[in-house]
């Protein structure tokens, strides 16, 4: 992990890489299986779900009524 300018830690590329790994080698991959995969292609895939997880957390526009539902006036 790198510390950037604001303080905070950023993965870096080989710390990236092992923490993938990990998590395949702990969801029962086998070393060949994840040495033969697309690695380019599971960073794409990675990036798009990150992109999308996101979107969901940025504030929408609402009415009172769907922020809190079960509010009675």
């Amino acid at each position: 992990y790198e510390a950037d300018g604001a303080g905070e830690e950023r993965l870096t590329l080989p710390d990236y890489i092992y923490a993938t790994y990990n998590a395949l080698l702990e969801n029962d991959w086998r070393m060949k299986d994840i040495d033969e995969m697309d690695m380019p292609g599971y960073i794409r895939l990675r990036a798009w779900n990150a992109r999308k997880e996101k979107r969901k957390q940025e504030p929408r526009p609402n009415t009172i009524d769907q922020v809190w539902p079960r509010l009675k006036p």
